[in-house]
């Protein structure tokens, strides 16, 4: 589930990201501060959250039905959706009879907004020596040719 999160999570990062408040700040080092801030990680779990419990009330019961319509005679599991409930939402079949299925899910987010956090840190730190390696395959290159 980290997996399926994280792009998510990074694109509402890059897209909430607000113009650099100082002239030295360079843009990985503006965004590097937000991912580490916890109030710009609060957001970021508030808008995810908003959009899993969304998406957990999706009403999936009746695509099921219209699923098992589409799957040739013959397939192994072509009664499969036939076993769920028409009136089911995505939530029923992500975490049947699991009360704390948000709240679990939220703090997951809330870590993976934090371990973003370390990780563009992490990386800003290397972006220097990353830049002078790009320049230097680069010199190295153009002596090729």
């Amino acid at each position: 589930m980290r997996h399926f999160l994280a792009l998510p999570l990074l694109a509402v990062a890059l897209s909430l990201a607000a113009p650099a408040s100082a002239q030295d700040q360079t843009p990985e080092s503006e965004m590097i501060e937000k991912l580490n801030d916890p109030a710009f990680q609060d957001n970021m779990v508030s808008v995810m959250s908003g959009f899993m419990t969304a998406m957990m009330d999706l009403p999936i019961g009746q695509f099921a039905a219209a699923m098992e319509k589409a799957v040739p005679e013959g397939v192994d599991d072509q009664k499969a959706f036939s076993r769920i409930d028409p009136d089911a939402t995505l939530g029923d079949l992500a975490a049947p009879g699991n009360p704390n299925f948000n709240a679990e899910m939220e703090d997951k987010m809330r870590k993976g907004t934090a371990m973003m956090g370390i990780m563009a840190s992490e990386f800003g730190a290397l972006l220097p020596q990353l830049k002078a390696m790009g320049e230097r395959m680069k010199r190295r290159m153009e002596d090729v040719e």
